[in-house]
C-alpha cells in the first residue's frame, strides 16, 4: 500500500514560515500591520490545512488552530513583557520632567509606547485649555540619534540653517501634538490670532530649563543668572545636547528647553498651520525669540518689507509685541530664519 508523504512534525513550523513570508505580501495590498497580517494568515492556514488533513486522516480539524492559538498567545505575551520592560538604557530619569509619563496605545495594529503629558494652561485672553499631549517614544529616541549623527555639518553654518533642519525633520514626528492642537482650535472656534496665542502660551507655560552641550554642573560653577535657575530648580537642566538646542520632539518628550529650543518648536508648529513666522536672535542679549507677521501692535522687526512682531517664549504672560525690559532694544535683534 502506498502512503502519502507529509511533513509530519515539521508541518506546523512550515506553516509559521509560510505565514511570515506571506504576511509581507498581504501588508503590501492591505492597510494593516505586519503583525496583524501574520496572525490572520497563520489562522487561515491552520483552518484550511486542519480541514484537509481531517478528511484524509480522520484527525481533528481544529488541532492546527489550537497550536496556532497557543503559539500566538505565547508570542503576544512575550511581546507584552518586552514592551513594558524599563527602558532606562534609552532615557534616564534625569532626562525627562516628572510631568512626563509613559503609556501604551495601539497604532495600525501595533502596540507603541508614548511619552505623554497632561496640560492645562490659559492664554493671554483668559481662555483656559487642557488636554493630553503625546509623542512616540521611538520618535523621541530616533530624533535624538539622528541629531547627534548630523549636527556637526551645522557647526560652521548660520543658526538659521540648524533651526530649519530641526523644524523640518521633526514636524512629521509631531503629528500627535499637531492633531491635538487642531482639535483645540476647532472645539474653541479660535481665529488665526487666537490660535497663535494659544500655541505660544502652551509653550510659555512649560517651566524654563537650561540646555547645555556639556554635562550639567553644580550651580556655583556658572554665572549669576544660570546659578539662580539651578539653585531654585536643580533638575532644570539637560546636558550633552548638540549646540545647546533640543529638537522639537525632544522638548515635547522631556519638557526641558530654553529660548531657542522653544522658538524652534513654535516655528515648526505655526509653519505647519500656514503662518508667516520667523526666529530672531541677539548676540548682544544671548537670547532667541519668535517673530510673527500678523496684524498686531508693539515692537517688530522689518524683513523683506514685512513686519515681524516679536514674541518672548520663555516666560508666561508676555504678549506679542512686548519684550522684557532687560532685552527690549529692537536694534540688537536680527532675523535668523523665516519660512517665506
Amino acid at each position: 500500500m502506498v502512503t502519502k508523504k507529509t511533513l509530519g512534525c515539521f508541518t506546523f513550523p512550515a506553516m509559521i514560515l509560510i505565514a511570515i513570508i506571506g504576511s509581507s505580501f498581504i501588508q503590501a495590498f492591505l492597510p494593516i500591520s505586519l503583525c496583524t497580517s501574520f496572525i490572520l494568515l497563520l489562522l487561515l492556514l491552520s483552518v484550511v490545512l486542519g480541514t484537509l488533513q481531517s478528511e484524509e486522516n480522520n484527525r481533528s480539524p481544529w488541532r492546527y488552530l489550537m497550536y496556532s492559538t497557543f503559539f500566538l498567545g505565547s508570542l503576544l505575551g512575550l511581546r507584552y513583557i518586552f514592551t513594558h520592560l524599563p527602558t532606562s538604557n534609552k532615557i534616564t530619569k534625569t532626562d525627562i520632567s516628572e510631568d512626563i509619563y509613559r503609556e501604551t496605545t495601539i497604532e495600525h495594529g501595533d502596540s507603541i509606547m508614548l511619552l505623554s503629558q497632561k496640560r492645562k494652561w490659559s492664554d493671554n485672553f483668559g481662555n483656559s485649555f487642557e488636554g493630553s499631549f503625546s509623542v512616540r517614544e521611538k520618535d523621541y529616541v530616533s530624533s535624538k540619534k539622528e541629531y547627534v549623527n548630523n549636527h556637526q555639518k551645522y557647526n560652521k553654518l548660520p543658526w538659521g540653517d540648524l533651526y530649519q533642519y530641526l523644524a523640518t525633520s521633526d514636524t512629521p514626528r509631531l503629528d500627535l501634538i499637531l492633531k491635538k492642537l487642531k482639535e483645540i482650535k476647532t472645539t474653541n472656534s479660535l481665529n488665526q490670532f487666537e490660535f497663535a496665542d494659544m500655541v505660544v502660551t502652551f509653550i510659555q507655560d512649560i517651566p524654563y530649563s537650561l540646555v547645555f552641550e556639556t554635562a550639567c554642573q553644580s550651580p556655583e560653577k556658572y554665572e549669576d543668572y544660570i546659578r539662580e535657575v539651578l539653585e531654585k530648580c536643580p533638575d532644570c537642566c539637560i546636558g550633552h545636547i548638540p549646540h545647546g538646542i533640543q529638537t522639537p520632539i525632544g522638548f515635547m518628550g522631556n519638557l526641558k528647553g530654553d529660548c531657542d529650543t522653544r522658538t524652534v518648536i513654535i516655528y515648526a508648529i505655526l509653519n505647519y498651520f500656514g503662518y508667516d513666522v520667523a526666529i530672531l536672535n541677539s548676540n548682544y542679549y544671548q537670547h532667541s525669540i519668535l517673530g510673527l507677521h500678523i496684524p498686531a501692535k508693539g515692537q517688530y522687526k522689518v524683513h523683506n518689507g514685512k513686519r515681524y512682531y516679536v514674541w518672548e517664549t520663555t516666560s508666561k504672560y508676555y504678549t506679542i509685541g512686548t519684550l522684557p525690559s532687560n532685552f527690549n532694544n529692537i536694534n540688537h535683534w536680527y532675523i535668523m530664519l523665516t519660512n517665506t
